[in-house]
């Protein structure tokens, strides 16, 4: 693991976002083509720091805060039609032009329907395992959909803003560590430092609002793929080849999900109108985490084929 010198951290700024004050790094190069990239659930600005460096030479690149992250608001209301409104809040804030958006996770299901939504605004589109899970199924009958309706009711009765208290910094470090064993120790210290806070009770916490839960309810994957038709920029989908075993924990139990997979993401691609699929070998869903260079490499090979930096 890494063991290079602390970074030097980019300016932090705050700006107006839908009925909150939202948090951004600018890394500078002021006039060069801008590129946004927004973290995923639970994360927050400076996860994000290996793209944003490898990128600074040649980009002038700004990474947010999602609300309810890292040092912007925990407002409580969580929708995605709100985190998308926020990202418009920061291209207005800082007058960016036609940015490359760059998200994952959550990250990408926001920038994404940016791109959709104002499509001759956005320069090119990177989604890092940023599409939500394949589907199981073909479709969902109406039974399916009305119990989907009520857990998400069951999940917003169990919504709370606590969090469970951490001894300290070095708790913090084993467990995200430890849930991401490829993620570099100086990395890994400088979410950790940047992403917690004191508990009231003693002890820290991680930043993140537990009700930003909440936001995957609040639109659909039919909506999603609504959407992506409407991309008019070239877009770069990028996976890991372990990514399904992250979606299948959580949404697709053990059966067939190497079928499911290949299935869903040829489906997938011809949903939009321009866009290339890389999946990047010994990689889960935190791509970023796990294999940071190889990630760089094909993003950098992206932007100069789309000509975003000239």
């Amino acid at each position: 693991m890494s063991t290079t010198a602390p970074r030097e951290l980019p300016e932090r700024f705050y700006f107006s976002g839908s009925n909150c004050t939202l948090s951004a790094v600018d890394y500078g190069n002021a006039g060069k083509p801008d590129v946004v990239i927004l973290h995923g659930m639970r994360d927050h600005a400076l996860s994000m720091t290996s793209i944003a460096e490898a990128l600074r030479g040649r980009y002038r690149v700004i990474v947010a805060d999602l609300r309810g992250h890292g040092d912007s608001d925990n407002p409580g209301s969580y929708t995605m039609t709100q985190f998308v409104a926020d990202l418009r809040a920061l291209t207005n804030h800082r007058h960016l032009v036609r940015p490359i958006l760059i998200g994952h996770s959550l990250g990408g299901h926001i920038t994404s329907r940016y791109a959709a939504i104002y499509a001759r605004e956005t320069g090119g589109l990177v989604l890092i395992d940023g599409m939500g899970p394949p589907r199981a199924n073909e479709s969902m009958t109406l039974d399916l959909q009305r119990e989907m309706w009520r857990n998400n009711i069951e999940n917003a009765l169990q919504l709370s803003s606590e969090r469970r208290p951490l001894e300290n910094i070095e708790e913090a470090m084993r467990r995200l560590t430890g849930n991401n064993p490829g993620l570099a120790q100086d990395t890994a210290r400088l979410i950790v430092e940047h992403g917690t806070e004191p508990h009231p009770d003693g002890g820290i916490r991680w930043k993140w609002d537990p009700a930003i839960n909440m936001v995957w309810s609040t639109f659909s994957h039919d909506e999603s793929e609504l959407q992506w038709g409407l991309i008019e920029c070239p877009v770069l989908i990028v996976t890991g080849d372990e990514s399904m075993q992250y979606w299948s924990r959580r949404n697709l139990g053990d059966t067939q999900i190497e079928g499911i997979l290949a299935r869903e993401t040829t489906r997938r691609l011809g949903l939009f109108r321009d866009a290339r699929h890389v999946v990047i070998e010994g990689a889960g869903h935190m791509v970023h985490y796990d294999q940071p260079g190889a990630l760089n490499a094909c993003i950098g090979s992206f932007l100069d084929d789309i000509g975003a930096g000239e």
